[in-house]
Parts: structure tokens; C-alpha cells; sequence
């Protein structure tokens, strides 16, 4: 079936969308890399809500009602009661290291060990945050080196949020580049086993397991030394000693903020800027007034979102939208769709960094919703200011622009 899609094309104005036609997704998962999926997730969202895919043997859950209703429900779990962690990665350190993620549990021990993660997060001092974040922006233009190119703004955008999480556990500068490493190794072995995309081999999970066990070692190492600890670190050890979480959950977990932030925050520098290339008006008065980053971030959050889409898994039988779903069954919870829901949002399909009253869920719902919430935008705006500052080729990133292959994440590249 082919859908009305959106390409953007240079005129004397800048960048103007056109309508095509293109091929819709093949399903769900196909979705996030796609040109442009969002026609095709506002009819998800507003005619189906809640519908199984028979050809893939999953649940789609893609209104917004739909969309909290499996995110705040007891019955859902993040993993399946009988596969703590993916069937390919077992036996080695990225499956130690993906079992001890809270955002993945929801076994006893999760609620200590949210509380304190969570505690740890949001406590962390956002002036201080912000002066770190500032210098490590000037230390990256000399270590990328200026001006940016396309190539380079991608770069930049992946280097600077993942970085910053890192300082704040203690990791040494010299240490950043090996963390980065290590880090996408971890995550290509994790979105391998767990959706297929990329396809796993023998080569991504065991360097996936080799970056796990260095990521861990390394911030056990900083863990037990009180002189490198870094705020965040320590923060997460004082709590976790306080709510009697077993060790090497902690040190999971603060390897854990960092998978979190290596591709979401670049992910939302990127499609920001995407967001300022395709509207120059738009793009001149953020020039003019830099408060206007914040609440273009947020649309960019509603309109465009990082986190296409999660998923969740009955623990037992049970009703979900009127529908009778069986443990053990999959659902795919369609987040983006559910931001394009008239019921959310009014006039969901059109872009406004002045929307009253705006409803997004990327930091999703319930009780795995995502404690970065002020953290994450908070860099991501200084990341954008930066780059405003030192100069961005928007005209060139369209050109440019390609979307790694993922299930899940929607994450531009200009590297093209």
C-alpha cells in the first residue's frame, strides 16, 4: 500500500516539503528508520487503536488510551516471565548487565532499586550540569575540530550527551573514547538479540559481551574509589547502600544511564536540527531568541520523537483495550502513534512550538517512565545552543540525512 508521504526539497526559501508517494512501513518495527511514518502511525492511532498482527504474532497497541492503558497496567512486563534477558545474548557480561537494568525488571527488587535510581538522577545539580555540559561542548569543537560539516554535527551530537553522562559517574577524559566504544558494541548486541535489527551474528554479541565487561569494570573500579567518583556515582552508591541493593545492580545500573543516554539524547539533537532545517523561519527565530530551544525540544519530543516505539509482555492472562490477550503475548507500544492521537493532542500533525496544553510520551508512562525527564532535554539544549553558535550546515543535512537501522529508535545520520 503506498501512503502520502513528506519530502523536503530546496527552493529559494530553504527546505519545502512536497508530497510523494512512498511505500508505508511493512510494520511496526520497520517503521522508525522510514522517511516519513507518520501518516501511516495517525491512522494506527485514530482507526485501529488496539489491534493484533497476525503476520508477526504481536499486539500493536497505538492510541494514546491504548498506549497508557499497557504502559501503566500491572499485567504488562518489560521482558517475558521465562526470558529475563534475549535468548542470543545469554551467557556472558552484556546478559549480567542487561538483567540487573531496572527499566527492564519487574521482579521484587526493582522498587528499591528505581527509588534509587531515580533519587540519584533527579538530584543531580542542574547548574552544575549545565557548566559541565558548556565545557565539554568547547572541548569537542577542538577535539572534532571546526567548522562543522554534516559529518561532524553528527559527531558532535553523539559525542557531547553520552560523554556528559559519563563525567558525571567519574569517567576520566582520556577514558571517553574508549567508553563510546564500548558503549555502541553493548547496544548493537542488545537491539540484535532483542529485534533482529541488526541481524546478531557471533561477532556483534561477543563484541557486545567484551564492551559490557569493560564498561563494568570500569565504573566498579570508580565505584569503590570515594576520590574518583564522580556526583552521579556517588549518588547512586550512597543510595543504594541506604536501600540495601545488592552491589553489582548498582554498578549495572550506572553503566545503564549511560546505554540510555548514548543513542536517545543524540537522537534528539539530530532530529531538532532536522526539525530547524525543513522550517527556516522557524530556524531564524530560534537564532534570535535561544529560549525558544526549550519548547522547540519538547514539540520536536511530541511531533518527531526519539522512541518510536517499546515493548511490553503479559504476565498472565488478562484484558488489555477490551481485548483478551494470553501470557506470555507481545505487545508493541507505539508511543510516536499515540503523540499523532487527536485524543492527545489537537491537530497532532501540525508542528507548533507555541502548543498549549502539549502531551507527549517519550519519557513514556507508569512505572518504568524514564527519570531523566529534566536531566536529558537539559543537555540536549545546551548541545543545540552550542551548535547554533559555532554554525550548522542545515542546508546540507537533508542531503545528508539517513536513519540507523533500528526497531525501536528513530535516529537521524548525516553522514551521507
Amino acid at each position: 500500500m503506498m501512503q502520502q508521504g513528506r519530502r523536503w526539497l530546496k527552493s529559494k526559501e530553504g527546505l519545502m516539503p512536497t508530497t510523494v508517494l512512498e511505500a508505508e512501513p511493512q510494520h511496526v518495527r520497520a517503521a522508525p528508520p522510514h522517511p516519513d511514518p507518520y501518516p501511516w502511525y495517525g491512522r494506527l492511532a485514530r482507526e485501529r487503536g488496539f489491534f493484533r498482527d497476525d503476520a508477526n504474532n504481536w499486539w500493536v497497541a497505538a492510541s494514546a488510551a491504548a498506549v497508557r492503558e499497557v504502559l501503566t497496567s500491572d499485567v504488562c512486563l518489560t521482558r517475558p516471565m521465562h526470558e529475563r534477558v534475549p535468548a542470543g545474548l545469554r551467557d556472558g557480561a552484556a546478559a549480567d548487565i542487561f538483567s540487573r537494568l531496572v527499566r527492564l525488571r519487574d521482579d521484587q527488587a526493582r522498587g528499591p532499586l528505581k527509588d534509587v535510581v531515580t533519587a540519584a538522577v533527579r538530584n543531580i545539580d542542574l547548574r552544575q550540569l549545565a557548566t559541565l555540559t558548556q565545557a565539554r561542548a568547547n572541548e569537542l569543537d577542538a577535539e572534532i575540530g571546526l567548522p562543522f560539516d554534516a559529518a561532524k554535527t553528527t559527531q558532535f551530537m553523539f559525542a557531547l550527551p553520552v560523554q556528559i553522562v559519563a563525567l558525571l559517574l567519574g569517567v576520566p577524559r582520556e577514558r571517553l573514547a574508549d567508553v563510546m566504544g564500548w558503549l555502541g558494541a553493548y547496544g548493537a548486541a542488545a537491539a540484535a538479540t532483542g529485534t533482529n535489527i541488526p541481524v546478531p551474528t557471533a561477532e556483534i554479541i561477543a563484541r557486545g559481551h567484551q564492551g559490557a565487561q569493560a564498561l563494568f569494570d570500569l565504573l566498579r573500579n570508580l565505584k569503590i574509589n570515594d576520590a574518583e567518583r564522580g556526583p552521579l556515582l556517588t549518588a547512586l552508591t550512597n543510595e543504594g547502600r541506604r536501600a540495601g541493593c545488592d552491589e553489582n545492580d548498582i554498578v549495572a545500573n550506572a553503566v545503564g544511564t549511560m546505554i540510555q543516554g548514548y543513542a536517545a539524547m543524540a537522537s534528539l539533537i539530530g532530529l531538532t536540527l532536522l526539525a530547524l532545517a525543513r522550517r527556516p523561519e522557524l530556524r531564524a527565530q530560534v537564532m534570535a531568541d535561544r529560549k525558544l530551544l526549550r519548547p522547540l525540544i519538547q514539540e520536536v519530543c511530541r511531533f518527531d520523537p526519539t522512541t518510536n516505539s517499546t515493548f511490553r509482555f503479559m504476565a498472565r492472562d488478562g484484558e488489555i483495550a477490551r481485548h483478551t490477550l494470553r501470557q506470555g503475548e507481545m505487545i508493541i507500544v507505539m508511543l510516536a502513534a499515540a503523540n499523532r492521537d487527536p485524543a492527545l493532542n489537537p491537530e497532532p500533525d501540525r508542528f507548533d512550538i507555541a502548543r498549549a496544553d502539549r502531551k507527549y510520551l517519550e519519557f513514556g508512562a507508569g512505572p518504568h517512565a524514564c527519570p531523566a525527564d529534566k536531566l536529558a532535554p537539559l543537555i540536549v539544549e545546551i548541545a543545540l545552543d552550542h551548535l547554533l553558535t559555532r554554525g550548522v550546515p542545515f542546508e546540507k543535512l537533508e542531503a545528508a540525512l539517513s536513519y540507523a537501522p533500528s526497531g525501536h529508535i528513530r535516529t537521524p545520520l548525516f553522514n551521507r
